[in-house]
C-alpha cells in the first residue's frame, strides 16, 4: 500500500501557516505546570507565548516542516522535525504536564494511536489540549447538504491536508479513547453575528455545534 506523504503536502504551504500564537488556549492551561510539549509546534510561536507567561522548565516541539522547526530551535529546549506516526514523540518527551495538539490530530492517519502514545508521556496530573475542526459547522455542512459541495481549501475546516473529520462528540471520543478524562470543551470562532446569536439564544445553545468551526478539548489523567 502506498504511504501518504503528508510532509510533501505541508512543504507546499506558505510559512505563515506555521506561525501563529494560539492565545485562546491560555484559559485552559493548569494553574501550574513545568514540562510542556507541542505536537505540530510550527515555528514555536505558541510555546514562546506560554513561556512568557509561565515558569516552564522544559519546552519541546515536534513538527513535520523543517523550515518551521529551524525557527523553533532558536527558542525551545528541544525542537525536532519528523512525523509522529513514524517515530513517536522524541525520547526526551516524558513526564509532561501539558501536551498541545492544536489543529494537528485531523491531519493524522491514526490519531487514536497518537493520542495513546501521547497519553503514555503525560505526568501524573498531565493534560492534553487539542483544537479540532468541527465538520458540522454550518458553512461546511449546509453547502454539502443543499448544494452537494465539498470544496477543499488551503486552510480551515476543509483544509486539503485533513485526513480525518470530527464533530464535537467524536472529537471528545478521540481525546478520551486512551482512558483520559474529559475536563473541558470550548467552542472556538463561534459565529457572532446578530442572527447567529439570536438563533443560539432562542434554542438554548442547541445550535452551537453548527456555529463553531472548531472545538478546544482538554483531557487529563485525573478527573476535575
Amino acid at each position: 500500500m502506498q504511504h501518504f506523504d503528508i510532509a510533501d503536502h505541508y512543504a507546499k504551504k506558505d510559512l505563515g501557516y506555521f506561525s501563529h500564537a494560539r492565545r485562546e488556549i491560555l484559559p485552559l492551561l493548569p494553574p501550574t505546570f513545568s514540562r510542556l510539549f507541542e505536537l505540530g509546534c510550527g515555528d514555536g510561536s505558541t510555546l514562546r507565548m506560554i513561556k512568557s507567561h509561565y515558569d516552564v522548565s522544559f519546552c519541546a516541539g515536534l513538527d513535520l516542516d523543517e523550515r518551521a522547526i529551524s525557527s523553533a530551535r532558536q527558542h525551545l529546549d528541544l525542537a525536532v522535525s519528523g512525523n509522529v506516526e513514524d517515530t513517536g514523540p522524541p525520547d526526551a518527551v516524558r513526564d509532561i504536564d501539558v501536551i498541545l495538539c492544536l489543529d494537528v490530530l485531523e491531519h493524522l492517519i491514526d490519531p487514536w494511536r497518537v493520542v495513546r502514545l501521547l497519553h503514555e508521556r503525560l505526568s501524573g496530573r498531565g493534560v492534553i489540549i487539542a483544537s479540532i475542526p468541527n465538520v458540522r459547522y454550518f458553512r461546511v455542512s449546509l453547502p454539502l447538504v443543499f448544494k452537494g459541495s465539498w470544496e477543499l481549501a488551503d486552510a480551515g475546516v476543509l483544509d486539503r491536508t485533513h485526513l480525518r473529520f470530527f464533530v464535537k462528540k467524536t472529537a471528545i471520543d478521540l481525546m478520551t479513547s486512551s482512558g483520559l478524562h474529559l475536563q473541558e470543551t470550548k467552542p472556538l470562532g463561534l459565529e457572532s453575528g446578530r442572527k447567529a446569536r439570536l438563533v443560539n439564544n432562542i434554542t438554548g445553545g442547541v445550535f452551537e455545534e453548527f456555529l463553531a468551526p472548531q472545538y478546544l478539548v482538554k483531557a487529563g489523567t485525573i478527573k476535575n
